[in-house]
């Protein structure tokens, strides 16, 4: 955390605050302090209730002045991205923290308890991370439970041009581990590696999910197939390539459970079925 002299009262009741990432606004909501958000990203729609906030600008260049017209007492950002806009707020003596959670799972969990000992909501953090625990203890044995014989792999394609997939060390690839789902993917070493037509058939995965953003990235079932129609590829051919409409792939942080339900429904969608949505 970046503290320098508040612009208004530290107290939760008098806190503004101005979250730059939706990974962070849904953390605040989770905790219990959405009312006090006053402005948010463009990309922000969880909860609900921050559509009808004033918006600092795109994910990664949030407007200064937008930022300072919310007149906030707290700008909370995400270290990767916004060290210099948080840096430059801390420097006109704007109260800012600095969070990290969009690399791995774990790092969720140490965001929300550094969100709740910052804002004095450590209780409502703790009980925060167990249910995230205990969801995906719960998920991780109803989905072994389902497939004595071996639980299919799967493949999370993220974007279509170029090919982009969830590698070893993503976000989604501790969600599959957390459940015991076999990510296809999991010997390329990288984040969001860009792959060929060829790799992905020596992957041959079970399932091929499509991971679709509300706002942005969206590949689709057609832009899929037409890339894979002639090649022998075995989720192509019994039909389990499976759409998943859900911001909550993308956005680490406490709908976790979300990404998670939906990736273990993609595991026994029906074939051709109705994109999959929370």
């Amino acid at each position: 955390a970046c503290l320098g002299p508040a612009w208004g009262a530290p107290g939760a009741q008098n806190l503004r605050i101005v979250s730059l990432a939706p990974s962070i606004t849904e953390a605040l909501d989770a905790i219990g302090m959405s009312g006090s958000i006053v402005a948010v990203s463009e990309h922000d729609d969880s909860p609900p209730s921050v559509g009808r906030l004033p918006k600092v600008g795109g994910y990664a260049t949030p407007s200064l002045e937008r930022i300072l017209a919310a007149r906030p007492s707290l700008v909370i950002g995400e270290a990767t991205f916004h060290s210099a806009v948080l840096a430059r707020l801390s420097s006109m003596g704007l109260r800012t923290l600095s969070l990290t959670m969009h690399r791995s799972l774990d790092q969720v969990d140490t965001a929300l308890r550094a969100l709740g000992k910052e804002l004095g909501r450590k209780s409502a953090a703790e009980k925060a991370v167990m249910k995230i625990q205990t969801g995906l203890d719960r998920h991780r044995r109803q989905i072994l439970g389902a497939h004595p014989g071996g639980v299919p792999s799967v493949l999370v394609v993220v974007w279509h041009d170029p090919l982009t997939v969830a590698g070893r060390t993503s976000y989604i690839q501790d969600i599959l581990a957390r459940l015991a789902i076999p990510n296809a993917a999991r010997r390329i070493v990288y984040s969001f590696p860009q792959v060929d037509r060829e790799t992905v058939l020596s992957l041959d995965p079970d399932i091929v999910v499509l991971a679709q953003a509300r706002k942005g990235m969206a590949t689709t079932r057609k832009d899929f197939d037409a890339l894979f129609r002639v090649l022998p590829l075995r989720a192509i051919r019994t039909g389990r390539v499976v759409e998943v409409r859900s911001d909550s792939l993308f956005h680490p942080g406490p709908r976790v459970l979300e990404a998670a339900g939906l990736l273990a429904r993609a595991l026994n969608a029906p074939e051709g079925g109705k994109a999959l949505v929370p």
